[in-house]
Parts: C-alpha cells; structure tokens; sequence
C-alpha cells in the first residue's frame, strides 16, 4: 500500500508542473473572454476530462509505442528531459506565461469549444506531460500491474486539480493576482528545468554504463 500511493504522490508531483494549472488559469480566462460561468465551467469540465483521457492513454499504450518505433527507454528519457527542460527555461525567460502565437490565441478565441484544443491539448497535456507518462509506462510490468493503476490514480488527481483550479480560474486570479500567478509560473519553471534535467541524467547513465 505504501507503494502505491508513493507512486500516486511521485506521478502527481511531476505532472503538477508541466500541466500547471495555476499558470494556465490566466490562458483560460483569456481564451473564454464574454462566456457565462456556466459556459466556462463545463469547459474546463470537458478539458480535464480530456487530459485524464490523453495521458491515461499515453500511459497504457506507451510501452507499445516505445517498442512499434524501437525507441528505447534511455531514448525516451533524454528526449522528454529536452522538452521538459526546453520549456522551464522557455518559462522562465518570458515575463508571463504565454505558450500560444497570436494568431492561435485568435483561433481559439472564435472557437465555440476549446476544451480539446487548445486547452487539454497542448496547454496542459503538452509534450512535456505526455514524454513523463511514456517513461512512466516502461516501468510497468503489465496493464494491471499496481504500478498502472497507482499512475492512472495520479494522472486522474491532477486531472481532478486542473478542473478544480479551471472551475474557479476567476476566483484564483482574485486571490493570487498578477504577480502572484506569475511568481509562481516561476517556481513551476524552475521545477520543470530541474525534472527535465533529471531525466536527461537518468537516460545518459545506463548508456555510459553507470547507475
């Protein structure tokens, strides 16, 4: 039992920081600028739905992925590192956490649903969470396997924050302010270079030979 909600705990705290929901509130009521509260909690009712549904689907099918392109899991873990890496440090140049172009910021705002696009995909289930998902996968026995389940119940509590935190993306704003959300896209940052550097380290030892 220990194990399992190590596991849980461990998935939660990674996914936290590249899915940043905190961060992405701000996104959210951008792009649903003018919509009912009723309008805006139902998408991001919907996108969290989606998140779960996107990683949890990365997770089970990702040994099968690895395996179909021959990618290995030192492969998988120095490529997410660069990602992961790459937007920490994108994050922490830029004053405001600020992912899309104009011009798809534009698009999303005449969309009549953004719970898939932009939001769930790529806003929060980006590259990043999907490469920490794949990696998760490897280390999986089998579907069933304790392991799976403890990551699907971690994947599921961030999806679970994300709709918490989008819900009241207004109220959240109201309390933390600006500068609240932006020291804290900070914080995030950082804790995305230092998992995506990690995982780099942890892909490069076993093809140097060491542990």
């Amino acid at each position: 039992m220990g194990d399992f909600i190590q596991i849980v705990i461990t998935t939660y705290a990674a996914l936290f920081p590249i899915c940043n929901p905190l961060g992405n509130a701000p996104i959210f009521l951008s792009i649903t600028d003018g919509e009912k509260r009723s309008t805006r909690a139902a998408q991001a009712l919907k996108g969290s739905l989606y998140v779960f549904l996107i990683l949890a689907g990365f997770l089970l099918a990702g040994t099968f992925i690895l395996s179909f392109f021959g990618i290995s899991l030192s492969g998988v873990r120095i490529a997410g590192g660069f990602v992961v890496a790459t937007v920490g440090m994108n994050l922490l140049r830029s004053a405001h956490h600020q992912t899309q172009q104009p011009d798809e910021k534009s698009e999303a705002e005449d969309k009549p649903d953004i719970s898939f696009t932009p939001l769930a995909l790529p806003l929060i289930a980006g590259p990043g969470s999907i490469a920490v998902v794949m990696t998760r996968s490897t280390e999986t026995p089998h579907l069933l396997s304790m392991t799976t389940l403890a990551a699907l119940a971690g994947i599921f509590l961030i999806s679970l924050t994300c709709w918490i935190v989008l819900r009241e993306a207004d109220k959240v704003l109201s309390v933390l302010g600006v500068n609240g959300a932006n020291a804290l896209t900070k914080i995030m940052a950082f804790l995305l270079l230092c998992i995506g550097v990690q995982l780099i380290i942890d892909g490069v030892r076993p093809v140097l030979g060491l542990h």
